[in-house]
């Protein structure tokens, strides 16, 4: 009982010394893409487009996974303005001056930017993760699921700039053993 009253006094009348200590954020900040845009291209930083679909078994395991791990939410917030992106909205959207609207195709359809930014080869696929600027540069178009550790390389690979260097294998192989 002392302690915790001596404890408490002690913090009342201790001085601030002014420096707060950040707190790392528990989750990704996710934004709408009319926010990333503009964010984007006032700073210049890539958006991070997690291109998903409501029925997606291996979308559902990144959200529940990969995107609760410490390190891919650190790398996700410090580096990238990041977007979920259902791939089968039915909204239209704008982006970098273009118009993007639902395409029909069967029982269910796909956004066209969807189409023009998750596309890889020809193929479009869920999840894919997409990295582009502002004025719709891709950066990076990675399919499929990614395992927290993965996508933490991916992340720093991209969000430093190792890119400009180097091939993903061969920054790879300079981290092994650093984590």
């Amino acid at each position: 009982m002392f302690t915790t009253l001596a404890l408490t006094a002690l913090l009342q009348f201790a001085p601030f010394t002014g420096d707060v200590i950040e707190e790392p954020e528990k989750e990704i900040q996710w934004l709408t893409l009319e926010q990333a845009e503009k964010k984007s291209k006032k700073e210049n930083k890539p958006i991070l487009i997690d291109f998903y679909t409501d029925w997606c078994g291996w979308c559902k395991k990144l959200d529940n996974t990969t995107y609760k791990d410490p390190e891919v939410i650190e790398y996700v917030n410090k580096y990238f303005y990041p977007v979920k992106f259902d791939a089968e909205s039915e909204e239209t959207y704008t982006f970098n001056g273009e118009t993007y609207a639902f395409r029909p195709s069967g029982k269910r359809g796909t956004n066209e930017f969807a189409l023009e930014y998750a596309n890889r080869n020809g193929r479009l696929g869920y999840p894919t993760t997409a990295f582009i600027f502002a004025n719709g540069e891709k950066l990076a178009v990675i399919p499929g699921y990614q395992d927290a550790g993965k996508m933490s390389l991916i992340l720093q690979f991209l969000g430093e700039g190792h890119y400009q260097t180097m091939d993903f294998e061969e920054f790879a192989s300079t981290q092994q053993g650093l984590e």
